[in-house]
C-alpha cells in the first residue's frame, strides 16, 4: 500500500529554514544534500513502519517514529506518525539536538 505524506506547518517551516540556511551556507552541496532529504521523506510512502518509534515523545494511541537522514555529523531527524493511509511529517530537527520533550510534537515545545 502506498502512503500519501503530509507535511504539517511546523514540519514545512523546518523544511524551508533548512533549505534557507544551506542555499545560504552551502550552496553546491547543500542543494544536493537537501534534495536527498526530501527524497527521503517521500519514501516514507512504502513501508513507513520501517522507522523506530520514539518512546519518550509517543503513546500507545499515538506513536511518533523517527526517520533519520544524512552522515554523522549531519544527521537529521524527520519525525512523523501514521493516520490510516497518511503519513504526517510533524518535525525535522538536527541529530545534534535533544529529542523532542513529551507526546505532542505536533505543538511549539
Amino acid at each position: 500500500m502506498a502512503y500519501r505524506v503530509r507535511l504539517l506547518p511546523r514540519a514545512e517551516s523546518d523544511l524551508h529554514g533548512l533549505f534557507q540556511y544551506l542555499i545560504e551556507n552551502a550552496p553546491w552541496q547543500g542543494a544536493e544534500w537537501f534534495n536527498g532529504l526530501e527524497e527521503a521523506i517521500r519514501s516514507l510512502r512504502d513501508y513507513p513502519e520501517r522507522c523506530r518509534v520514539v518512546s519518550g515523545i509517543s503513546t500507545a494511541a499515538h506513536p511518533v517514529r523517527q526517520l533519520l537522514y544524512g552522515n554523522k555529523p549531519h544527521v537529521y531527524k524527520v519525525y512523523f506518525h501514521i493516520l490510516g493511509e497518511t503519513v504526517e511529517i510533524l518535525h525535522i530537527r538536527h541529530g545534534a539536538r535533544k529529542s523532542p520533550k513529551g507526546p505532542g510534537i505536533a505543538k511549539d515545545e
